[in-house]
C-alpha cells in the first residue's frame, strides 16, 4: 500500500511512484496526487505581507488524466506570483528521465482589474510519468484557501498557516471529510490522508463549494468594513461618485437617452439598452469598474463591471434610486455570509428601484430583456452596498426557459413522418437560441440541428423574430423522418414524440448527497398533430397522465385525443424550481420514472377489415 510521506523534497522520486501501475484503493483512477503541501506565513510584519508555497506531486495512470493535470492553472493577485518550477519524470530503460518546465511554457494574462490567470503544461508528460511543480506567491494576499479534495483521488494533503495571534485568525471547513487540525506555538496545521475522488453527481451546483477544504478570514473583520472599504474604492463607490459629483460625459448621455421619457421604467428599458447598444462584454467577470470609463465607451467594449457601473451612473443620473450588487457567479460558487471577504466575490450588477420594487440589472448580453439576469448570475444571494447601507438579498429571477413545439405531420403507411416543425421560444431558451444562430450563422445552426435528427431530412427552415427579444424566437422547419413508425402486415406501432422525449431518467442513482440544480425554471411543451393513413384505425393511445411533485415545484401532464383522423398529443414538463435538496431527491426520481415510462408508450394503428 502506497503510504502518504510528507517529508518528500522536490526533485527527489521514489522509484516505487514510478514503476506505479495503478493506486491500490481506487483502481480505476487515471491519476492520483501522491501529496499536495502549502504553507502561508508571515513575512514582513509591518506591510502585512505574506508568503505562500505549494509543492504537488502527481502520478499519470492514463491518457485521459493528460488535460486535467499536466496542465495548470492559476489565479492569483496580480504581482505577487514570484516563482515556479516543474519537472515530468519518466523510467526508460530502468533510468530516471527528467524533464524541466521552461520559462517560455509559462502564461501569464489579465483576468481582472486585480487578478492574473496563470497558466503552464509540464514537458514530456505520458502514461506512467510523475510530475511535480511547485510555486510561491508573496504580497499582501490574505491567508488563501485551501482544497484537500479534487476528482481524483490524493494521498496526502496538509496545510499549514503561521501566523500571529493578533491576526484574530478564523478559519470554517467545507466539505463532508474534514482534516484533523494540529496547533503549535504560531503554526497550525490541516491534513488529510487517502482521500476519495470527489464524485460529482448530475445537475449539482458549482462541485467546488462541496469538495472538502478550508477558508480563512480575520475575525476582526465584519462585512461592515469590506463594504465601507468599497465603497471608498476608486473603482467601487468612487466610480459612482465620481460620476455623480463630476461633470461626467454619461450624465449627458442619460439625459439624451431619456429625453422626453416620464415613466422611470421606460427610462431604465432605454438605458439598458443604450448600454448594451454601446458596450459589448468582454468575457470578464470583475466586481471593480476602469479608471475612467468614457475609456471603455472609445473602445465600445468592458467588463461586466465596466458595463453595468457605467448603466447604474446612468440610471442615478435619470433620477432613479440605484445600488451595486456583488455576486459570486454559478462557476466561481456560492458566497457564505460568515466569510467577510470580497473574495468571494466576481461580479457586479445592480439594482434599481421604482417607488418600493426593485429590479436587478445586467446589461452585458445582447439577448437577454432588461430584467432578466444572466444564467451565471443565478447563484443564491448577493451583496447590495450604496453609501449609506448594504444588505444580503435573493438573486432570482420570474423569467424562465420555455419552449413550445408544434408538429403537424403525416403518417403514411411505411412509417414515414412528414410535415412542419415549429418551436416557439421565450425568456432563456430564446436567449441561448439567439445566441446560438449568431454565433454559427443560420445555416450553420440548421445543420447541427440536423445533425442531433439522423433519420431526418430537413427541406427548408425560417426563423421570425431574432433581433426583436421581446417577442418569441420562432423557427419552422419541414421535415421528413423516415421508418419513425415500426409496420407489420396489420399494425403501425408509432411513438408520438420526435423530439422533447426523456429516453431516460438523468437521476439513476437511489440516493444523493448533494443538492439538485436545475440553472433556471423550465417548462417544456410538446403538441402534435398526426394525420394516420388511410385505411388505419386507432387501435391502442396512451392513456391521459398528470403527476405533480409536492409544493408545485414540478408538474407533467400528458394527453392523447382523437378526431377522424387526427391524431393529437400534448405534453407538458414543467420544472417551477430551481434548486432541490438531497431530502427532495427521491421524489424527483420518481417524477422522472414516471415521464420516462409514459413517453415511451406507443400509438398502435391497425388495418381496416
Amino acid at each position: 500500500m502506497l503510504e502518504a510521506k510528507a517529508d518528500s523534497k522536490f526533485g527527489e522520486v521514489p522509484k516505487e511512484e514510478l514503476t506505479m501501475k495503478s493506486y491500490a484503493r481506487d483502481s480505476a483512477a487515471a491519476a492520483v496526487i501522491l501529496f499536495d503541501k502549502g504553507s502561508t506565513s508571515l513575512t514582513h510584519a509591518q506591510t502585512g505581507m505574506l508568503t505562500y508555497k505549494r509543492h504537488v506531486r502527481i502520478k499519470i495512470f492514463r491518457k485521459e488524466a493528460l488535460d486535467n493535470w499536466a496542465s495548470v492553472t492559476l489565479f492569483v493577485e496580480r504581482g505577487t506570483f514570484s516563482k515556479l518550477n516543474g519537472i515530468t519524470y519518466n523510467l526508460e530503460k530502468d533510468s530516471v528521465l527528467k524533464s524541466e518546465i521552461d520559462d517560455n511554457a509559462i502564461f501569464k494574462k489579465r483576468y481582472n482589474k486585480d487578478i492574473d490567470e496563470i497558466n503552464f503544461t509540464l514537458p514530456n508528460v505520458k502514461e506512467g510519468s510523475v510530475i511535480e511543480y511547485n510555486y510561491v506567491i508573496k504580497g499582501n494576499i490574505g491567508v488563501a484557501p485551501w482544497q484537500f479534495q479534487y476528482n481524483i483521488p490524493v494521498v496526502l494533503s496538509e496545510y499549514g498557516v503561521e501566523v500571529p495571534a493578533y491576526f484574530n485568525l478564523h478559519y470554517t471547513l467545507k466539505g463532508t471529510i474534514s482534516p484533523t487540525r494540529e496547533a503549535k506555538n504560531r503554526m497550525e496545521k490541516w491534513t488529510l490522508t487517502d482521500i476519495p475522488a470527489f464524485k460529482a453527481e448530475p445537475l449539482m451546483p458549482n462541485e467546488d463549494d462541496y469538495v472538502s477544504g478550508v477558508k480563512f478570514s480575520f475575525s476582526v473583520t465584519t462585512w461592515e468594513k469590506v463594504t465601507g472599504n468599497l465603497w471608498a474604492d476608486r473603482n467601487f463607490g468612487g466610480t459612482l461618485k465620481n460620476i455623480v459629483t463630476g461633470s461626467s460625459f454619461l450624465k449627458k448621455e442619460a439625459e439624451k437617452v431619456t429625453a422626453g421619457l416620464t415613466d422611470p421604467k421606460q427610462k431604465i428599458i432605454a438605458i439598458h439598452q443604450y448600454v448594451k447598444d454601446h458596450l459589448e462584454w468582454d468575457g470578464t467577470e470583475d466586481i471593480y469598474a476602469a479608471d475612467d470609463l468614457k475609456d471603455n465607451f472609445k473602445d465600445k467594449k468592458g467588463t461586466a463591471a465596466d458595463i453595468n457601473f457605467a448603466m447604474a451612473a446612468m440610471i442615478h443620473e435619470a433620477g432613479i434610486r440605484v445600488e451595486m450588487v456583488l455576486l459570486s457567479t454559478r462557476g466561481n460558487g456560492f458566497v457564505r455570509v460568515d466569510y467577510p471577504s470580497t473574495r468571494q466575490f466576481n461580479y457586479t450588477i445592480c439594482r434599481a428601484y421604482i417607488d418600493t420594487t426593485a429590479y436587478l440589472l445586467d446589461a452585458t448580453e445582447k439577448y437577454l430583456p432588461w430584467n432578466v439576469l444572466p444564467k451565471r448570475c443565478l447563484n443564491g444571494i448577493g451583496l447590495a452596498i450604496s453609501e449609506a447601507r448594504y444588505e444580503w438579498i435573493d438573486v432570482d429571477t420570474k423569467a424562465k426557459s420555455r419552449t413550445v413545439a408544434n408538429a403537424d405531420l403525416t403518417l403514411n403507411d411505411n412509417g414515414e413522418l412528414q410535415g412542419k416543425l415549429t418551436y416557439s421560444r421565450s425568456g432563456y431558451a430564446a436567449f441561448e437560441m439567439r445566441t446560438n444562430i449568431e454565433k454559427k450563422g443560420k445555416e450553420r445552426y440548421v445543420e447541427d440541428f440536423g445533425k442531433t435528427q439522423q433519420s431526418w431530412n430537413i427541406l427548408k427552415s425560417e426563423f421570425q423574430n431574432l433581433e426583436d427579444i421581446e417577442k418569441s424566437a420562432i423557427e419552422t422547419h419541414d421535415i421528413s423522418i423516415q421508418e419513425h413508425g415500426i409496420t407489420t402486415d396489420q399494425l403501425i406501432y408509432i411513438n408520438p414524440f420526435i423530439i422533447f422525449k426523456e429516453d431516460e431518467n438523468p437521476f439513476k442513482v437511489e440516493t444523493r448527497e448533494f443538492p439538485i440544480d436545475f440553472g433556471v425554471r423550465t417548462e417544456k411543451i410538446y403538441i402534435t398533430n398526426i394525420i394516420i393513413p388511410d385505411g388505419y384505425l386507432v387501435d391502442e393511445i396512451p392513456q391521459p397522465k398528470v403527476t405533480a411533485l409536492p409544493e408545485s415545484k414540478g408538474k407533467f401532464s400528458y394527453h392523447v385525443s382523437q378526431t377522424g383522423n387526427r391524431l393529437t398529443v400534448v405534453s407538458n414538463i414543467q420544472i417551477n424550481e430551481r434548486i432541490f435538496m438531497q431530502d427532495e431527491y427521491p421524489g424527483l426520481r420518481e417524477f422522472y420514472n414516471r415521464i420516462v415510462a409514459k413517453q415511451a408508450e406507443q400509438i398502435v394503428l391497425k388495418k381496416k377489415g
